[in-house]
């Protein structure tokens, strides 16, 4: 059997991390939020949470890397 990655759940204070982190990088990189691109980006940062991630700068630099690879 394979082991599933541990996934903690999202807190409120996290949440808004999480809004943040994805409104500045949709603006900063003109990313549109209902877009492929959008969704695609809030479910890394989601799932980047969840795993651990959870210093703003650390989400904002993942949201540069995938913003800059698109």
């Amino acid at each position: 059997m394979r082991s599933q990655p541990v996934r903690r759940p999202v807190g409120p204070d996290q949440l808004s991390l999480l809004q943040q982190v994805f409104d500045t990088a949709c603006n900063q990189y003109q990313i549109g939020k209902d877009t492929p691109d959008g969704e695609a980006l809030a479910v890394i940062l989601v799932n980047s949470l969840q795993k651990g991630m959870d210093e703003k700068e650390a989400l904002a630099s993942l949201a540069e890397t995938m913003a800059h690879s698109r």
